[in-house]
């Protein structure tokens, strides 16, 4: 009987600290599904001179998934618009790109890479395509050679 009446005093003096527990969890799923919903703003970085003070080289992002390529353009300071007739889905493939792989540019501010994409068969084309990146684009100038 003695067992019964520990039991029934201990899940009382439980409570609060229950309460607490599942507080904390509802508020950190809540904050997961805000964050999850809520768009990232965009890190503009400018890249680091790769060759001599203010050159950049444009990355080989043929292959890659459109969402990695567009990732990898702005974490090194690059804007970038998709060209050609795919779109801008998150899955699809890039082809080609303007400038080719290895230029070296001046670094303008945002250098506008161009992509060509091909489509991925293997996901749906589902929301709104990204086309262009989130913020304007600079004029490509090639590194070691006259401003016109």
């Amino acid at each position: 009987m003695s067992d019964t009446r520990t039991v029934a005093i201990r899940i009382p003096a439980a409570a609060p600290a229950v309460l607490v527990v599942a507080a904390a969890c509802l508020l950190a799923s809540a904050t997961i599904s805000v964050a999850a919903d809520t768009p990232a703003k965009p890190h503009v970085q400018t890249a680091k001179p790769a060759a001599g003070f203010g050159t950049m080289v444009v990355p080989d992002l043929r292959k890659q998934a459109f969402v990695f390529a567009k990732g990898m353009l702005e974490d090194e300071g690059y804007a970038w618009r998709v060209v050609g007739k795919v779109h801008g889905y998150a899955a699809n493939i890039v082809v080609s790109q303007t400038p080719v792989p290895g230029t070296r540019v001046v670094d303008t501010g945002s250098p506008l890479i161009k992509l060509e994409l091909s489509r991925s068969s293997r996901y749906p084309q589902a929301g709104a395509p990204e086309d262009t990146a989130p913020y304007s684009a600079t004029a490509i100038r090639l590194a070691g050679h006259a401003s016109r």
